[in-house]
């Protein structure tokens, strides 16, 4: 049975609920709220805009220069990405003026990959400059996971990395996800340089996404 993802923009954001999650999802939502933070679903217009210019971050640019130069590259490329099913999940604190302001993005939906037997869920996290450095990816990362269970029933759920990234490497271990192949390949680094590095990988199993 297909998950029934968003496939477009919504008209507001809402505040991930605490009462559904799973255990490791509640205690990571209650890590998040402790230091300021709070996850919100449904991706809006403006919250789009927010995306598009951290994914420009040099730091994200990098490892993921498909987010600046693809899916997020302006309105209408994310507009194309979302309607291939994607639960978006915005890591945001807010204003005096309750403005938010994004610190993360990251998402799940529909998706497999040959390296990964029985896959259907695939999975991605990003957090910017202003939120490096503060221990936000672990609990971010593991309440999408624990969210996407929760929410929309996803299961199977998988990814693909850069060896060299190894900050978000060690997340993605310490969350649950397993290595499952790699492949030797190139990338650009910072300046487009091509440089040869290892591509990733893993899968969750499904007894993690509590």
């Amino acid at each position: 049975m297909m998950i029934d993802f968003p496939d477009s923009l919504e008209s507001m954001s809402r505040p991930l609920s605490f009462d559904n999650l799973g255990e490791a999802g509640q205690q990571a939502f209650q890590k998040l709220a402790d230091r300021g933070y709070e996850v919100r679903v449904g991706l809006t217009s403006e919250l789009a805009d927010q995306i598009e210019a951290m994914a420009r971050e040099p730091s994200i640019r990098e490892f993921c220069p498909n987010d600046c130069g693809g899916r997020f590259a302006d309105r209408a490329s994310t507009e194309l990405w979302l309607s291939k099913r994607r639960a978006t999940f915005l890591l945001v604190n807010k204003s005096d003026s309750d403005d938010l302001r994004l610190v993360g993005y990251g998402w799940v939906g529909l998706g497999s990959n040959d390296h990964i037997r029985g896959g259907e869920t695939t999975f991605a996290i990003r957090i910017g400059e202003a939120g490096q450095g503060q221990g936000l990816a672990t609990p971010f990362a593991q309440l999408i996971v624990s969210a996407a269970a929760a929410i929309y029933g996803a299961k199977n759920m998988w990814l693909e990395t850069w060896q060299s990234n190894g900050g978000a490497v060690h997340v993605y271990h310490k969350i649950g996800f397993e290595d499952v192949a790699e492949e030797p390949a190139e990338r650009a680094d910072s300046t487009g340089q091509k440089i040869p590095d290892t591509r990733l990988y893993m899968s969750l199993p499904n007894e993690r996404l509590a």
